[in-house]
């Protein structure tokens, strides 16, 4: 195995059998680590035990064996328009970066007033995603907010701004009411 600087490893994954010894179909489980090219292997990072090299087992989409929308090809899903257009990008592991989430409020949301929203930000940009729940790594931060989504609409509108301003205060981020095109009213009803 060739030698990689600690800048250019992501240490400590786990695998609960996400991903395979390569050459085999044998299932990994474990920790293991990732490259800033891509490769996986097994141990928490160089030097720890054998270091096989890993794969990913492929796992698509539900959307994908239906005939709802292609999915694969969507702008921010890196792992599968680098894999299947075969373009030569940092590959970022798919179980590296978050899942992009619309919440859709329900009966009992609107009867208790309000719903939890969950973002991550990535850590050296200001670059946003809504996730179905807290998602967190060495490369997002992650965290959630309470949104108003009933009662006065002035008011429902302030708070919701409040909310947003005190999160980017207290996680010393920017750009997170521009990521919600300053919509404070989103999901009211």
């Amino acid at each position: 195995m060739i030698y990689y600087p600690k800048a250019n490893i992501t240490p400590n994954l786990y695998s609960n059998g996400n991903v395979r010894i390569q050459g085999s179909n044998e299932p990994y489980i474990g920790y293991f680590f990732a490259t800033f090219d891509g490769k996986l292997y097994s141990g928490r990072e160089p030097g720890d035990g054998a270091n096989l090299p890993l794969s990913i087992l492929p796992i698509l989409p539900d959307s994908i064996l239906t005939s709802g929308p292609d999915l694969r090809f969507e702008g921010d899903n890196e792992f599968y328009s680098v894999n299947l257009l075969k373009l030569k990008r940092p590959f970022i592991p798919p179980f590296l970066t978050p899942v992009k989430y619309y919440p859709l409020p329900t009966k009992t949301d609107y009867q208790t007033g309000e719903i939890q929203r969950y973002f991550a930000k990535k850590v050296n940009e200001n670059i946003y995603t809504e996730t179905s729940g807290l998602f967190q790594n060495n490369l997002y931060i992650g965290f959630s907010i309470p949104w108003l989504i009933t009662g006065d609409k002035d008011n429902v509108a302030k708070v919701n701004q409040r909310i947003v301003a005190l999160k980017e205060a207290e996680l010393k981020i920017i750009g997170l009411g521009i990521y919600l095109k300053n919509n404070y009213i989103q999901f009211y009803k």
